[in-house]
């Protein structure tokens, strides 16, 4: 039955209905939910959005294009939440399609897959990427439409790069070419999380376009040169500056002249505290997507004063499992590179789609959060919205293990009625 439904002509038509209704379903109930900490700042506070006439001078802010998107809702509807609401969920049901075909078009690649094995594989990922709670916070919590759409860019470069390298027409290739670059742009300046992209860009060339074979990918130095001069500029313009990549909390800004929210300046804790900090949150983030329980719009994590001590957890702090020494996560997340590395090298000797695909979604979710999770210091430590769209790389994962468990299980069963 599932098989049929999955060959069906206009099965992609209807799988984007089906996620558009289940996520508006799920998140109808928030669409009266009032404002909350940012967004007085960002929206209710913020006059710059009430006149549509700033429209360069809005753009020009930090976050312009997400800020133009409040203010086009203002616009429409004042201060009324429900518009405000509408757009996130609007976006977030865009990025589960978009999800959907990324991997659709990524399976597709292998000439041996099955079509409807594809839509399913995709349609699986798409939907808990969709439904999973963890997401509650990047579509609910108003400003955080930031990250939403920031990643609706983002996959929209990345769709943009996969199709241009399969267009024979040079002219449509260039416009394809074009778009990730415009693509790139309005991603960070809709959040800067963004910034990673060409990093994804290059890995999918390297693994599905090349199958490992790094000489291939010196094939489009031209869009590589663009995109690393648009990264550099990034980051010296807008990263550098604002101090890292923090979120633009009203109290970080209050406490800037002596505190900043972002970077080495940051007085609260140390790069070396921050990094330790990061090994416990980036296992955190996994248990939270395996098991979504005791979530927090404002987490009180422990920080990690060494890479041996175990971090004090306050009292009356809720967490989903004890925070261990930071080389316990580190150890941890070793383990996961070095299967991802191990993954890529046989999945490239044995042009193996589910072990290409295993471990470029596992360097995927690391390279994403990297901006957040690294060595440079935001005063925010922890925030289930940074997980957006790095859990993309989680549920592929988990949707290829799934498939193969079951399908590990059919052989053995079919093996066993042969015999």
């Amino acid at each position: 039955m599932m098989e049929r439904i999955l060959q069906s002509r206009h099965f992609h038509l209807m799988f984007s209905l089906f996620l558009a209704l289940l996520v508006l379903l799920i998140y109808s109930n928030t669409f009266y939910a009032s404002f909350h900490f940012d967004d007085a700042m960002h929206i209710v506070e913020n006059y710059l959005i009430r006149d549509l006439s700033n429209f360069f001078e809005i753009l020009r802010t930090q976050r312009g294009v997400t800020m133009l998107t409040f203010a086009l809702n203002y616009a429409v509807g004042g201060l009324n939440v429900f518009g405000y609401h509408l757009v996130n969920t609007a976006i977030h049901i865009v990025n589960g399609i978009l999800v959907y075909l990324l991997l659709y078009y990524t399976i597709k690649r292998f000439e041996t897959v099955e079509e409807w094995w594809a839509k399913k594989v995709a349609a699986f990922t798409a939907l808990l990427f969709a439904v999973h709670p963890v997401q509650t916070q990047a579509v609910t919590y108003i400003v955080q439409r930031m990250e939403s759409l920031s990643s609706m860019f983002y996959l929209l470069g990345l769709l943009c790069f996969v199709k241009a390298v399969d267009s024979k027409a040079s002219t449509k290739r260039a416009l394809l070419y074009g778009g990730v670059v415009l693509f790139y742009i309005l991603g960070f300046y809709s959040k800067e999380i963004a910034v990673t992209l060409p990093a994804i860009v290059f890995l999918y060339d390297l693994y599905f376009i090349n199958r490992g074979n790094v000489k291939g990918v010196f094939q489009r130095l031209p869009l590589y040169g663009v995109l690393s001069l648009l990264l550099i500029y990034f980051v010296v313009s807008t990263v550098v500056p604002a101090g890292g990549f923090g979120d633009l909390s009203k109290e970080a800004q209050a406490l800037s002249y002596r505190d900043p929210s972002a970077g080495f300046g940051v007085k609260s804790i140390t790069p070396l505290e921050y990094l330790y900090t990061q090994f416990n949150v980036l296992v955190y983030y996994i248990v939270l997507l395996l098991v979504p329980v005791n979530q927090n719009l404002d987490y009180d994590f422990p920080i990690s004063r060494g890479l041996f001590e175990t971090p004090v957890v306050k009292e009356g702090t809720v967490l989903n499992i004890p925070i261990p020494p930071p080389v316990v996560s580190l150890v941890i997340l070793l383990v996961i590179i070095g299967i991802g590395l191990y993954l890529f090298l046989k999945g490239r000797s044995e042009g193996s789609l589910r072990k290409l695909m295993a471990s470029f979604f596992i360097f995927w979710f690391f390279i994403i959060l990297s901006p957040t999770s690294s060595f440079v210091p935001i005063i925010d430590v922890i925030f289930e919205h940074r997980v957006y769209l790095a859990s993309v790389g989680f549920f592929a994962i988990f949707v290829l293990c799934i498939d193969g468990i079951f399908g590990y299980m059919a052989q053995k069963k079919e093996h066993k009625g042969i015999e």
